[in-house]
């Protein structure tokens, strides 16, 4: 699963930390048993798509967008704000 954060940051957080980029052989090893890559759209940019394109593609998995925003986190604020 993918956020927009996890996304924009996908080759330093993964790719790098994981090794990947030194040692492609890995990949198997790591993501043997995936299946889809998810993306929890917040906001959907340009930007962001690319890099969740390249993420996926890297992993070498299906793409699937959830488009999530930040709208259940406002309203469940408010009420507890409200109460």
């Amino acid at each position: 699963m993918l956020t927009d954060f996890l996304a924009a940051s996908f080759r330093r957080s993964v790719v790098v930390e994981l090794g990947l980029d030194r040692y492609p052989e890995l990949h198997e090893d790591y993501f043997r048993h995936y299946r889809r890559v998810v993306w929890l759209a917040q906001h959907p940019t340009p930007a962001l798509e690319a890099a969740v394109a390249d993420a996926a593609a890297v992993l070498r998995l299906p793409l699937e967008r959830v488009d999530v925003g930040e709208g259940g986190l406002e309203s469940e604020l408010e009420r507890l704000v409200t109460g």
